[in-house]
């Protein structure tokens, strides 16, 4: 068959009346009749170029991306999710079975190629519209969502720097900046993976111009300065450059002043259609946008249609916490007077599932016995309920302001200023209802960071990425499995069809 990974890039260049802007879960060239640009002309006007950049988000919402998997696989694959087999989906994952892993390389590469286009029509844009600020916003804006798909990209399918297997080191992913000229080109086009750090370097560049050019948040839906420094810091973090992550999170938490939440209305904050803390989100606005009740969050990780109602069941609480996750929540769960145990360790759930008692840290109150419409109950998370006003409708939160003040005690923690690094801890600690940590040294400052990210952000799409980047085995007591980071179930497949017509472009082990 021929290369896969070069018929799309060769698609977006030959579809001169093909669609800019939306894609489907299924086909990323299919035609929105209300938003679709004929390609020809878009990018010769400011409104078709605002279209068409408009048009680079529509990826993010994709079921391999933001829509689903860049969220429910890092939970499943890590210590905090665990399948219920309750539709049959996320059971492999949950497993860390081969090849049940991150499935997002061809629509993240379909992404990059829209954005180049976009980028090289810039300069030859001629309309008494667009100003040359405008120029630079649209440039920015375009290169913050490059660096967000490069950095999705490589975080995945390679290894992170600084906790690398050399033996089983393949690179990083492909840097795609060019365009291509006609079909013939891209077809000749056979990327290597570029070295990990070089791939670092390009998003770090990506993320430069967008600092320099973007202007302050009016929709976190959409690109800002702020959001660009933000995602800056996590990239960072993830090479290890502390003195850029102290810098670009300085920079965001001084822009946003105080807007973590308290324990007062915390719970009230992940009602609100865009929690407050949202930094960068992926936007679902209309019905027509709903994933649907097989995949959307909501019903992967609840079949709760409201809080603390029971009566109404919504989807299939495919995915809920472990008990360790329970635990460091502060949850404790009723014993089962049949067995003695809780009954959230049942290998097969009970229909007695009941919480006896919570610890102070609101975060808990997040997470709540579903209902027993779709079988036995389980703690659930009810992060994601539809708060857009539609069931499965919800705001994708990718960057929050706490995340903000992690990244940045770690990096103090690391660099030795452990006062500021505890500061940054207590920080979220106190505003999520729990006591001052005392922790006086690296290590233990590491640890309590680790920890408050693992509850911060459980079931956001973190806790994988966290483990990986820190080359930490993946213990799975309620599979008596642990997962070594030196397995090859670490890093997902490449597409078969994109490494077999493409001798340069190395699978990585084990597929």
């Amino acid at each position: 068959m021929r290369k896969s990974f070069l018929y799309r890039i060769g698609a977006v260049v030959l579809s001169a009346s093909m669609a800019f802007s939306t894609v489907s879960c299924e086909d990323l060239l299919d035609i929105d009749p209300k938003t679709a640009i004929d390609a020809g002309t878009a990018l010769t006007t400011g409104d078709g170029v605002r279209s068409a950049i408009l048009g680079a988000y529509t990826p993010l919402k994709n079921l391999t991306m933001y829509g689903n998997r860049l969220i429910t696989l890092p939970e499943a694959l890590s210590d905090n999710g665990r399948a219920t087999n309750k539709s049959g989906r996320l059971v492999n994952e949950a497993r860390n079975a081969l090849n049940a892993h991150f499935t997002h390389w061809g629509t993240a590469y379909d992404a990059i190629q829209r954005i180049n286009l976009v980028l090289a029509a810039l300069p030859a844009l001629q309309d008494p519209t667009v100003t040359a600020d405008n120029k630079a916003a649209f440039e920015g804006e375009l290169k913050f969502l490059r660096a967000l798909y490069h950095f999705d990209l490589v975080r995945s399918y390679a290894y992170i720097p600084g906790a690398v297997v050399e033996s089983k080191n393949m690179g990083g992913v492909p840097i795609v900046t060019q365009t291509f000229g006609s079909g013939a080109e891209a077809l000749a086009f056979l990327p290597a993976r570029d070295p990990i750090n070089e791939v670092y370097d390009a998003i770090y560049a990506d993320l430069d111009d967008a600092v320099a050019k973007l202007g302050a948040i009016s929709n976190v839906g959409r690109a800002s300065k702020v959001a660009a420094q933000a995602l800056y810091s996590r990239v960072a973090l993830y090479r290890k450059d502390y003195p850029k992550v102290i810098e670009m999170s300085t920079a965001v938490i001084t822009a946003r002043g105080t807007t973590l939440a308290t324990p007062a209305n915390y719970v009230a904050s992940w009602s609100e259609a865009t929690n407050p803390e949202t930094i960068f989100h992926v936007a679902f606005q209309t019905p027509a946008e709903n994933i649907g009740v097989n995949e959307s969050l909501q019903t992967t990780f609840t079949t709760l249609v409201v809080r603390g109602d029971r009566t109404r069941t919504g989807g299939f609480g495919d995915l809920v916490p472990t008990p360790t996750l329970l635990t460091d929540l502060g949850i404790t769960m009723a014993l089962n007077p049949a067995t003695a145990t809780s009954p959230a360790v049942n290998s097969n759930g009970t229909a007695t599932a009941a919480i006896a008692s919570r610890s102070s840290d609101v975060r808990n109150l997040l997470f709540e016995v579903g209902t027993s419409g779709r079988g036995n109950p389980w703690v659930e998370t009810t992060k994601f309920l539809g708060k857009n006003g539609e069931i499965n409708l919800d705001h994708i939160p990718v960057i929050r302001i706490a995340e903000m003040y992690l990244n940045r005690a770690e990096a103090y923690a690391n660099t030795g200023n452990l006062v500021a690094a505890l500061a940054d801890v207590n920080t979220i600690r106190t505003n999520r209802g729990l006591a001052p940590s005392v922790a006086a040294t690296s290590a233990a400052l590491n640890t309590e960071i680790l920890l408050q990210r693992r509850l911060e952000f459980a079931f956001e799409g973190h806790r994988f990425f966290d483990l990986k980047r820190l080359g930490m085995d993946i213990n799975k007591p309620a599979l008596g499995t642990t997962v070594a980071f030196t397995e090859d179930v670490i890093l997902p497949a490449i597409p078969l069809n994109d490494v077999g017509g493409n001798p340069n472009l190395k699978q990585n082990p084990g597929y």
